[in-house]
């Protein structure tokens, strides 16, 4: 199977846009350029040009006040064959449940009955992942995850309450503004702001231990989103010299593929530097993350957050350390120097 189509190109799109900007109104030369050029390569934008105008493409008609369309364009074009299959490989994801109803996830399973999907999950062998999921097809599952969307959505409050780890309740009114997948865990976390005191301090609640959640009244909603408005949330960055073993630069764009980042590479170091600038909430779920990539990656900055990388080092190299005593002060040596492991 084809990955290119021809058909539904970037040049075909940005010819599609031009003729619906054509149909309402007549669009001067600079327009018809600028159309082009925001949507194309520069150097296809001057070629492709010409052709329009000389009538070689015969999709314009050039009048006194401009060029006009008389293209009859479809609301929606017809899927390719490639992109039938591609959602077909997603109606067997178990997400789809999150986004889609089971009334629509039937249709398409009937519209797409002939296509063969594009891959299978079976496809992908995933290593390094938890093995507790989250439960997509659940009923109550799905009911928080879309009323968590509608309010990123539409800027809205909502009532939650909350049981996390180690018997950490919490209760009130959060105003959700981002959701963010998982891949090691395969678990949805909802970012929220909730008014703690005089201040808006920013929560990060596993979708799967929200026990209850509800819309808020309109006049509640209104005063709580203008109080959360107000607060800006306190952002750090940290920087990261990356090297090219074991696929580390992939590996890191994945990972914090959801940070706004800027990357940048030293070719007579032969490394990459990453600078990731994230909310000060994410600190500790960030030092996690970084960790994992072991001797791969090597933070530079700034202080405070190499201090908090070498602090946890150290604690994992002393457990390990005491691991290794209590192991050999049960064991025996024999006349014959030979270590003899404690029987089980």
């Amino acid at each position: 199977m084809e990955l290119f189509s021809e058909s539904y190109s970037l040049y075909f799109r940005a010819v599609e846009k031009l003729l619906r900007y054509a149909n309402e109104r007549p669009l001067s030369a600079q327009e018809v350029q600028k159309i082009l050029s925001e949507d194309t390569f520069s150097e296809s934008a001057i070629t492709m040009f010409p052709k329009l105008q000389s009538g070689a493409w015969p999709l314009l008609r050039r009048k006194e006040d401009g060029y006009t369309s008389d293209c009859i364009l479809p609301e929606n074009f017809p899927l390719t064959i490639l992109q039938r299959a591609w959602i077909k490989s997603l109606l067997k994801d178990p997400r789809i449940h999150l986004f889609l109803d089971d009334d629509e996830i039937e249709s398409l399973q009937s519209a797409f009955s002939d296509i063969d999907p594009l891959y299978l999950p079976q496809d992908f062998y995933i290593f390094d992942k938890s093995s507790g999921s989250d439960d997509y097809k659940s009923p109550e599952y799905r009911h928080c995850f879309r009323l968590l969307l509608q309010a990123i959505h539409e800027n809205a409050a909502l009532s939650i309450q909350y049981e996390g780890g180690k018997e950490n309740r919490l209760s009130g009114l959060f105003l959700p503004y981002k959701l963010e997948y998982s891949a090691k865990d395969d678990k949805f976390r909802a970012y929220c702001y909730r008014k703690a005191g005089k201040k808006m301090a920013s929560y990060i609640l596993n979708v799967s231990r929200i026990v209850s959640i509800e819309p808020v009244d309109r006049s509640a909603q209104k005063k709580y989103c203008n109080q959360t408005g107000t607060s800006k949330a306190q952002f750090r960055q940290v920087i990261l010299e990356i090297t090219k073993e074991r696929n580390a630069i992939e590996r890191c764009m994945v990972h914090f593929a959801h940070f706004e980042k800027r990357t940048e590479y030293d070719e007579a170091a032969d490394k990459y530097t990453c600078i990731i600038r994230y909310n000060a909430s994410d600190e500790t779920e960030i030092v996690i993350r970084v960790l994992s990539f072991g001797p791969t990656i090597k933070v530079i900055g700034p202080d405070k957050f190499v201090d908090e990388i070498r602090r946890r080092v150290k604690r994992q190299a002393n457990l390990i350390h005491k691991n290794i005593e209590n192991s050999l002060s049960n064991c025996e040596i024999s006349d014959a120097g030979v270590l003899r492991l404690p029987a089980e």
